[in-house]
């Protein structure tokens, strides 16, 4: 016998948290036709939601099938038995990531019993016959569970598509920082760089550009991490390279830089840089906000180029 269907009380029901009751959906797994609608007639009162099946291969079939917030498995079943079915139906569960509560359903009672039951994977076992008070009781307690259970699972779904989402959009955000910071044009071989970021998405940047007269160098580090310095870092990359293909002056290049970045970021914000130019007329160095920047010949420090301003956008 397979039947869905939900029975209203005449009178009222009893308080058993009448809302959560209304949204749970129980699987009954229990071949006599008595034992069925005494089960039909207790699940109607307490306004819950439930399906009957005869067997243990269709009790499996149903949870593979469908969602359920509780499990009444009988113990003696035509074909597999009660637990060779709640195993199966642990397994199903244990692939669908879900925790779902069985309860056994049955006469023997003996302590060996109970604990083959629980061991087979039920979380309670009730003894036949059941009174109503007992199983409304018992219903009390799985459908707080099952409403935890339910709780956490959306939650854990959520975070899950956040997480996914999050991941797609830094895989887009890196896919622009490198096309819009230009990497590709650190692989010249007059250019050295070692650079290991703290994040995919930084606020790190090394800029070079090769002009006939000149080799131009931007060296940047902007405030945070993440998508906001990523932000920042893309448009001081985009303002150094078209500034550098017009072959400006680095001074010029810097007025702009900082008078861009300080419109655009929200205050508070900064760049620290240091921009180079290096040219058969010699070198010029700029630097706003970092640490100071060595020039070398061989091993023998020859010069240091120390910040004399404060960072862009301050």
């Amino acid at each position: 016998m397979d039947t869905d269907r939900s029975l209203n009380a005449q009178a009222t029901p009893p308080r058993v948290a009448r809302e959560a009751a209304g949204r749970m959906r129980v699987l009954v797994c229990e071949d006599e036709r008595v034992q069925q609608k005494i089960l039909e007639q207790y699940l109607g009162e307490l306004d819950i939601r439930f399906r009957i099946v005869g067997s243990g291969e269709e009790a499996v079939a149903a949870v593979q099938a469908e969602d359920f917030d509780l499990i009444l498995m009988d113990r003696v079943l035509p074909g597999i038995d009660g637990l060779a079915a709640t195993r199966r139906i642990r397994q199903v569960l244990q692939k669908q990531a879900k925790w779902t509560p069985l309860v056994l359903l049955t006469s023997l009672a003996g302590g060996a019993d109970v604990i083959d039951g629980l061991q087979a994977g039920a979380d309670d076992y009730l003894t036949k016959p059941v009174s109503f008070e007992l199983f409304r009781a018992k219903l009390q307690v799985f459908i707080r569970l099952s409403l935890q259970e339910r709780l956490l699972r959306d939650k854990s779904e959520a975070l899950t598509r956040y997480r996914d989402q999050a991941e797609r959009e830094k895989d887009f955000g890196i896919h622009v920082l490198d096309a819009m910071t230009r990497r590709a044009e650190l692989r010249d071989p007059e250019l050295q760089v070692w650079q290991r970021a703290a994040d995919q998405l930084s606020g790190d940047l090394i800029a070079f550009r090769k002009t006939p007269d000149a080799r131009y160098l931007l060296l940047a580090d902007a405030m945070g991490h993440g998508l906001s310095a990523a932000f920042a870092t893309i448009l001081a990359a985009d303002l150094f390279y078209a500034m550098t293909a017009k072959r400006l002056p680095i001074v010029d290049i810097a007025v702009e830089l900082n008078r861009k970045l300080a419109t655009v970021v929200p205050p508070g914000y900064m760049v620290s840089g240091v921009l180079v130019r290096a040219g058969a007329s010699g070198m010029q160095v700029i630097n706003v906000g970092m640490p100071a920047v060595a020039l070398l010949r061989g091993d023998q420090r020859v010069h240091e180029f120390k910040s004399i301003n404060l960072p862009f956008a301050v």
